[in-house]
């Protein structure tokens, strides 16, 4: 230290004697900074007005059905801004991926679409920044309602920003019901099951209730009638609930309409889709995504009611509250981002009434504002009425926030297939499903 405190002191010395030798030289050294730091100012100044041009990733944008409106989004927010945006796409299943070797890639990233399967992936990633922060509290409170808040927060950290939200609930065939001898959906189980037995005697060819009975979907469809019949994978604090007279009851349900021929093994969604599409499937689970299959069988989107309408769940008795999952896409803000506030406009313009109802009107996405859920366009349309009253009462999917959700719904889909199959009982297959679930 003494040696480095000696070597200041003689370095200081030589600049004194340097400059007292170059005689003028002093004075003009301390004019230049002078002179040069409005030169660098102006310089920051004109940088800042530069406009900003930001980057938006995701997938939808990718789909030819969203590319034009994608289009539109991006041209309402240059003209209101002044700013650009950078279109960065891939498909749904690469975006969760993608999304993370970009931010770890130091490659530039301000704003992003995801989905309540990708949200999870991303954020756990520790990439996201608080929206609350981003925009402010207010701005969030006022305009989302707090169930829809909820699906993008993590302890307490708002990192999703609703965008389009809605529920997988179920959805029907008013033309099987009405040839079936039914003007009104079932409201109970009870009447669900007699409504079931009316379609199969009127046509034994159509499959009364596609529920899914494989992969992942076939769990995602379980949960909300366990729910239903009083039930639940897990307790709030985690541990494994499953085992439990209400869950017996629940697979023991399923296994009557496997018996019964109202349901069929090797169901998924994609299957259950395409047969109800084909008026070969009276119920099915899905999110407001099924317009879209009906209209690419030819159905006009004006007549897609006619044939393809959402119901709230069944329950088991008048007066509970009908179960159903969350659905929806969020937008999401990164940290790292040099340009949150141009972002912020971004997420603004495609929340705003103009935006919204352009993607509601052309592709069927909900708006998810407390002021254009209220529209008169959107209030009205019959087709989305269905989802938003099954929205009310929706839940997340407990597997949500798990970073083992695949391996949690592998579980519960190989146990319900034993129990269907008759190869468990009931009984055994939920014990097994709980001692399966503990050892993960």
């Amino acid at each position: 230290m003494k040696l480095k405190k000696a070597l200041g002191i003689v370095l200081a010395l030589a600049m004194v004697l340097t400059l007292a030798a170059c005689g003028a030289a002093p004075a003009q050294e301390t004019q230049a900074p002078e002179t040069a730091a409005p030169a660098a100012n102006a310089e920051t100044t004109a940088a800042a007005a530069e406009p900003a041009n930001i980057v938006w990733a995701g997938w939808s944008g990718e789909e030819e059905a969203s590319k034009e409106i994608f289009g539109r989004m991006m041209d309402t927010y240059r003209e209101q801004t002044g700013n650009d945006v950078t279109w960065v796409g891939w498909t749904w299943a690469d975006t969760a991926q993608q999304l993370l070797i970009r931010t770890q890639g130091g490659e530039q990233l301000d704003i992003a679409q995801v989905d309540i399967g990708i949200f999870n992936t991303v954020a756990a990633a520790g990439v996201l920044a608080d929206w609350n922060e981003v925009v402010g509290a207010d701005y969030m409170s006022q305009t989302f309602e707090q169930s829809a808040l909820d699906v993008g927060n993590i302890d307490g950290q708002q990192l999703g920003m609703p965008w389009s939200m809605a529920s997988i609930t179920m959805v029907y065939n008013p033309e099987i019901l009405a040839a079936a001898g039914w003007d009104k959906v079932p409201v109970t189980i009870e009447e669900f099951e007699a409504c079931m037995a009316d379609i199969k005697s009127y046509n034994p060819e159509i499959v009364p209730y596609a529920v899914s009975t494989k992969d992942a979907t076939c769990a995602g469809d379980f949960m909300p009638w366990l729910w239903t019949f009083g039930g639940a994978i897990f307790n709030d604090d985690g541990s494994v609930a499953i085992n439990s007279e209400n869950a017996v009851k629940c697979v023991q349900w399923y296994q009557g309409l496997m018996e019964k021929g109202y349901i069929a093994m090797d169901t998924g969604r994609g299957e259950a889709r395409q047969l109800f599409a084909q008026g070969k499937v009276a119920f099915y689970d899905d999110a407001v995504v099924a317009k879209g299959q009906a209209v690419n069988n030819g159905v006009a989107p004006e007549d897609v009611v006619k044939v393809c309408s959402a119901m709230e769940r069944p329950v088991l008795k008048e007066g509970d509250a009908p179960q159903s999952t969350m659905w929806g896409h969020m937008l999401v803000c990164f940290k790292d981002s040099e340009y949150k506030e141009q972002a912020a406009e971004l997420a603004k313009v495609l929340v705003s009434n103009e935006v919204a109802l352009d993607y509601f009107t052309n592709n069927g996405m909900p708006p998810v504002t407390k002021e254009a859920a209220a529209l008169e366009e959107v209030t009205s349309d019959a087709y989305l009425s269905g989802f938003m009253n099954s929205t009310a009462t929706a839940r997340l999917e407990e597997t949500a926030r798990m970073t083992n959700a695949n391996e949690v719904k592998t579980v519960i889909t190989e146990e319900l297939q034993y129990a269907l199959l008759g190869q468990k009982t009931a009984e055994q297959a939920v014990a097994d499903m709980a001692a399966r679930l503990g050892a993960l």
